[in-house]
């Protein structure tokens, strides 16, 4: 619903500030006070064109800022959008736009800058406006579709209806993605095959870079590692004073004593295995020393080596796991590139068994569309006659304009598929006997049109997705009976949506939760326009005001306790 809507130097208002609420809230006033205009200014919070024309004179800018709080699949939807455009979004969406004389407008929501489109894609279906605004859904054809269908309920089949068509539009993508261009597939395919071959050409292995790596170190400085395992062993072992000589020689002053102290014979025996340890290491490193030699053939071909598979790093990934995970989805690819044909003739088949079910779904929902069509058509047409349009005629438009045949269906010929099938459906009007049926957006009566949209609104009471309904204009041309029973369609559609209602009617007004008066002043040579709430006996004047004129009578006054009481 909207809470709250702000108006400044708007026209002939230069600060409004005004609270609404659930239920039904009538705005009266004078002729030309601003009643009007206050839903021009709502408009433009729905997306609606600006026009410097709107800002009041000697002003340099026209503000409207307006909070609307959306709530259940309307606030869900809000709330995604919200999200892909990175706004942040807490239950409520408020809404500030800025029409400057000097063109630079500005769109806020929720305290971040956006755009008109952003602003009316947020704002979309929160608020129905009669009249002649764009924020009307009766005069937007490509909605009519959607309040036949909540009028029929059958959203089951229109979820259904979504998911064929989703399916049916994926592999039409996939398939023409793979037809787009037979050349650029033919030189992907040569460059695949060129970089594969350069990677197997490689018969790269897992570790094979740190293997590498601990060869080419061992064989640059082969020299310097002999010479330090020779220089080593040959202080253990070969070298006169070496350590096995030294331990050798401490071993044999022990022997000499150990008789005649147990523990000295504990020292030699750990000297004797000292011994033998550092002759067994300076064999191993003997013998290690041997196989230490410089090999610069071996070395340049290590060399080379890593500089292939540094080029193939450069190109395929950091490593050598990175570079063969890398060619298996070239693999993959190139093997999907080259049965391109088979692949393609695949996709053209599941397309057409996409398209076949989509087909019957679509044709089932569309018979049961123009069903529920026919029974709109004779409740709106009865619901109209209640409203002083007795001999209206309101008729749905399908196009195509038969039910096509089902028994062997050709979805590449004929109607085009959507979300909702393949019916386009279009409202028609004929407002007085004897007149042709033609558009709704046709009308020029903006009493009419609104007499149409509560005719329609009171019947999708209960399935209506907009949660805020604004009637201008509703009372132009009626009165008596009729005007009480607009009033009492008004009361009940209140009960479930938020009504906001310009009407100089006392059988409207008196039906209100909510009253608001609009009056029109002049201060210091300057019209200006307000707006305030109405108490008990303020309403009391007012209803009687609009029963007897501006002299209000006791009779009148009577007559108006009487209408707010009934």
């Amino acid at each position: 619903m909207l809470s709250h809507l702000i108006i400044r130097n708007f026209a002939i208002i230069d600060e409004l500030e005004i609270p609404f609420h659930p239920g039904f809230t009538a705005l009266t006033g004078e002729t030309g006070a601003g009643k009007s205009i206050i839903v021009d200014a709502l408009n433009l919070l729905l997306g609606g064109r600006a026009s410097t024309e709107v800002i009041r004179t000697d002003e340099d800018e026209a503000i409207v800022e307006g909070v609307f709080e959306p709530e259940g699949a309307a606030g869900r939807r809000v709330e995604e959008l919200l999200d892909t455009r990175g706004i942040d979004f807490d239950g409520q969406l408020i809404v500030r736009r800025i029409v400057a004389r000097n063109g630079r407008n500005k769109v806020f929501i929720n305290g971040s800058l956006t755009t008109v489109s952003n602003l009316a894609e947020a704002t979309h279906n929160l608020v129905d406006i009669s009249g002649q605004h764009e924020h009307y859904s009766l005069v937007r054809t490509d909605e009519h579709i959607e309040l036949l269908d909540a009028f029929a309920a059958f959203d089951d089949e229109l979820a259904e209806m979504s998911e064929a068509y989703t399916r049916v539009r994926r592999i039409q993508r996939e398939l023409d993605q793979l037809r787009k261009d037979d050349r650029d597939r033919l030189n992907r395919i040569d460059f695949l095959r060129y970089q594969l071959q350069e990677i197997d050409d490689a018969e790269l292995e897992p570790g094979e870079e740190e293997r590498l790596r601990d060869e080419v170190e061992r064989l640059k400085y082969a020299e310097k590692i002999r010479d330090a395992v020779y220089t080593a062993s040959g202080h253990l072992h070969d070298h006169e004073a070496s350590a096995v000589e030294r331990i050798g020689e401490a071993l044999g002053a022990m022997r000499q004593v150990a008789a005649h102290d147990e523990a000295l014979e504990l020292f030699a025996t750990r000297l004797e295995k000292a011994n033998a340890l550092i002759s067994d290491l300076a064999r191993d490193i003997q013998d290690y020393a041997a196989g230490v030699e410089s090999n610069p053939a071996r070395l340049d071909d290590l060399i080379a080596r890593q500089e292939t598979i540094k080029k193939l790093r450069v190109k395929h990934g950091r490593s050598i796991d990175e570079i063969l995970e890398q060619a298996e989805q070239m693999r993959t690819e190139l093997h999907r590139l080259e049965n391109a044909e088979e692949h393609g003739e695949q996709l053209q088949q599941q397309l057409s068994e996409a398209r076949r079910d989509a087909w019957k779904i679509a044709h089932r929902i569309s018979k049961k569309r123009r069903d529920a069509a026919a029974t709109l058509q004779q409740r709106v047409e009865a619901e109209l006659a209640q409203l002083n349009m007795e001999g209206a005629r309101f008729s749905v438009a399908f196009a195509p304009e038969q039910l096509p045949d089902d028994s062997a269906p050709q979805p590449q010929q004929g109607p085009t598929l959507h979300r909702r099938g393949f019916d386009e459906v279009e409202f028609l009007i004929s407002p007085n006997v004897g007149e042709k049926l033609h558009p709704l957006a046709d009308i020029a009566s903006g009493g009419e049109l609104s007499r149409i949209m509560l005719a329609i609104k009171s019947i999708l009471v209960d399935s209506d997705a907009v949660s805020t309904y604004v009637f201008d204009e509703i009372d132009a041309g009626i009165g008596g009976t009729t005007a009480d029973t607009v009033g009492a369609k008004i009361e009940a559609t209140a009960s479930s949506h938020q009504v906001l209602c310009i009407t100089h009617l006392a059988s409207i007004a008196s039906r209100s939760d909510h009253h608001y008066l609009v009056e029109k002043t002049e201060t210091n040579g300057r019209t200006r326009s307000t707006i305030r709430p109405l108490e008990d006996d303020e309403r009391v004047d007012a209803i009687a005001q609009m029963l007897g004129g501006e002299r209000a009578t006791a009779k009148t006054r009577e007559a108006a306790r009487e209408l707010l009481q009934s």
